[in-house]
């Protein structure tokens, strides 16, 4: 989806891939042959149940999340490290995501596979509510810590006013709010953990250049320097919330005040990175033209199947 991301700029070539950078390489799964994308990554969903009701969310009209029939944690486990071991030569990056996953039992003994697998954790996306919560004797933040969980921990957040988010994500403000991101953030910033928020752009919502730099400026102060924002999945919601980025990235580029650094050509994404005051701001936009048979992510559901992302095809199925 197309994205801008504003960082602070002693972080201007801080990211986990190179877009530049990239191969597409052959695969066999179940004697049938696949490509997939050099960086490809694991979505892991750990549960699809959320203590947010978003309206927007896109699992909410995606068939094959909502069809997903959770299994027992037991059985999860044994296909997870089957897949594990499967991919082992290949090692994908992994994304944690749900529903939200610090509800979910699953949480703590997953990262601790993960870390006995090798695997490296891209993203974790979260609305944040159960970062603090005491599990075994640490907060989930430690456990996440210990387990090498540092890079990009997203925070879901629609709006500065706790009373609005709550309202615009269907969450109760005790689960979500600026103190407990505050201490979030300290938590992060003391531990060399790289936590950023992740805001949609809605019509009820942020959804201009104006409103997207207070909302930057405003988490900047709360110690969280790395913003991202972006245009949701067109779905059935499209007229309802969507935003066009497109026309916020068009005053980007007309801005005197956003310098242009340079353009990246990836496979799947051109970006132009700007300066703008003391931030870099990188705008990514999905090229129309790329092979879709291509597997850039591969899915493992709360049943447990794996899944290739695009056209929702199960590639295996542990019995």
């Amino acid at each position: 989806m197309n994205t801008i991301k504003f960082l602070p700029i002693n972080d201007i070539r801080k990211e986990t891939s190179n877009v530049e950078v990239y191969s597409i390489k052959d695969l066999e799964i179940n004697h049938k042959k696949y490509q997939y994308f050099s960086d490809a990554q694991i979505s892991l969903f750990l549960t699809k149940y959320c203590n947010a009701n978003c309206p927007f969310c896109m699992n909410k009209f995606e068939k094959r999340c909502v069809l997903s029939k959770e299994i027992s944690d037991s059985q999860y486990y044994r296909n997870l490290e089957f897949y594990l071991d499967f991919f082992k030569d290949i090692k994908p990056w992994i994304t944690i995501t749900g529903g939200e996953p610090t509800i979910s039992s699953r949480l703590v003994p997953t990262l601790n596979l993960l870390k006995e697998k090798s695997y490296k954790i891209r993203t974790f996306s979260t609305n944040g509510s159960h970062l603090l919560d005491i599990i075994d004797g640490k907060t989930i933040l430690q456990h996440m810590l210990e387990n090498n969980v540092v890079n990009n921990v997203d925070l879901s957040r629609m709006a500065i006013d706790d009373e609005e988010n709550a309202k615009l994500m269907n969450i109760k403000i005790c689960d979500s709010n600026n103190e407990h991101l505050q201490k979030i953030a300290s938590f992060a910033s003391a531990n060399s953990m790289e936590v950023r928020i992740s805001c949609n752009l809605l019509k009820n919502g942020v959804h201009t250049l104006d409103d997207m730099l207070e909302f930057k400026r405003f988490y900047n102060q709360l110690g969280i320097h790395s913003i991202m924002f972006r245009e949701l999945i067109p779905l059935e919601y499209d007229k309802e919330y969507s935003v066009d980025i497109n026309n916020i990235l068009e005053e980007i580029f007309r801005r005197p005040d956003f310098k242009l650094l340079r353009i990246m050509e990836g496979f799947y994404y051109t970006v132009r990175v700007y300066q703008y005051e003391d931030t870099i701001v990188k705008c990514y936009q999905e090229k129309e033209n790329v092979d879709k048979e291509v597997i850039r992510e591969f899915v493992i559901y709360p049943d447990g199947k794996l899944d290739n992302g695009f056209n929702h095809e199960t590639l295996m199925e542990v019995k």
